[in-house]
């Protein structure tokens, strides 16, 4: 962050530089309800056999190796080129698993007389289940940080694959059974996710919430303060929109914005100091009509700070995929929150309003 006493060349400097990042912009569309929908399709019609409703058939081989399998592929291939390692590891990995689990089911039948191709033993696909129900739970650790939709579809299909495990250890039937109902509410679960993301974006708002986790990580308003303080005060003097605050000094403006960002950070982290933050804008609010300076342009200040941290986020990649819409959205609202509260306090504080006593900012 920029220190109080910094002398204004210390921020001509900081803008200045002899490197140019460019940063293209993706317009390829989001794969993940491709890839989502393939795996929950695929998902549901095999534990519909797994709970007994029909026999394991040609239409669960064709929907493993061509939906499940080739489709999730081509979903992961795509997030590799939209920079997602999370849903390029995700897709191709379990598409490949209804390629390897078609062929295991497949090979036998291909190759009779092979012993290499024989069918394994129980115990075998119990390992194999083992494998990829540790797998999908360290999946599950990197959703987390992503949203509660694919939370609870990797928390289930962790707990699917060590039901399977449990059947083929010895577990019998009715583990397998169980296995089958519990995949299909996996499947289910992958469903909505995908049904999700295509509504929100289609009617441009959200339809079905996916629980987005965070906004902001921990510590990016501070760890990118200093830029975000250097182009608001630079934005601010160029501005048509605020010609007035050159009656403001450099040093009082970065003073106003350190603080202001340090309560943003905080707001996000969830430690937002309620009371000081509405004092300050309330003080800001009062401060800035004694300096003559029109209400309209104290207003169009606070909301090119607003306007800073939005573009900071995008330009340091806070969302690099389409899977990071929902964050996007999530973050816009959150942050219309806060600065339409700071607005509020400084509006009441540049008209003479008193301080609201006891006011969750």
């Amino acid at each position: 962050m920029i220190g109080y006493d910094r002398k204004e060349q210390h921020m001509a400097n900081s803008i200045t530089s002899n490197e140019t990042v460019t940063k293209l912009l993706d317009t390829n569309a989001n794969p993940a309800p491709l890839g989502l929908m393939g795996f929950g399709l695929t998902t549901i019609l095999l534990n519909i056999h797994n709970a007994g409703f029909y026999d394991l058939n040609a239409m669960i081989l064709a929907m493993g190796i061509f939906y499940g399998g080739v489709a999730q592929i081509i979903a992961g291939v795509m997030e590799w080129r939209k920079n997602n390692t999370f849903g390029t590891l995700a897709f191709t990995s379990y598409g490949l698993f209804w390629l390897t689990l078609a062929g295991i089911w497949l090979l036998p039948a291909i190759f009779p007389n092979t012993k290499l191709a024989g069918s394994p033993s129980e115990l075998a696909l119990a390992w194999y289940f083992v494998a990829w129900g540790v797998f999908t739970g360290y999946m599950f650790l990197g959703t987390l940080k992503l949203n509660r939709a694919l939370q609870v579809v990797f928390a289930l299909l962790t707990i699917l694959f060590f039901l399977l495990a449990v059947r083929d250890f010895g577990g019998g039937a009715i583990f397998g059974k169980i296995a089958g109902w519990e995949g299909i509410l996996t499947g289910l679960s992958a469903l909505y996710a995908a049904a999700a993301q295509i509504l929100n974006e289609t009617y441009r708002r959200v339809v079905l919430p996916l629980g987005p986790i965070s906004q902001l990580p921990r510590g990016f308003v501070t760890e990118h303060g200093e830029e975000i303080a250097t182009m608001w005060l630079q934005d601010l003097r160029r501005s048509p929109q605020t010609p007035s605050y050159g009656v403001v000094s450099d040093a009082e403006l970065v003073n106003a914005s350190e603080f202001a960002l340090v309560q943003v950070d905080e707001y996000f982290g969830g430690n937002p100091a309620d009371s000081e933050i509405g004092a300050f804008f309330h003080k800001l609010g009062a401060t800035r009509a004694a300096q003559g300076l029109p209400l309209a342009e104290l207003i169009s200040a606070i909301l090119l700070l607003k306007r800073e941290i939005w573009m900071s986020a995008r330009t340091h990649g806070i969302w690099e995929s389409a899977m990071d819409l929902q964050r996007a959205v999530d973050l816009n609202r959150e942050l219309g929150r806060f600065f339409d509260r700071a607005v509020y306090y400084a509006t009441a504080g540049y008209t003479g309003l008193p301080l609201p006593a006891k006011d969750v900012f």
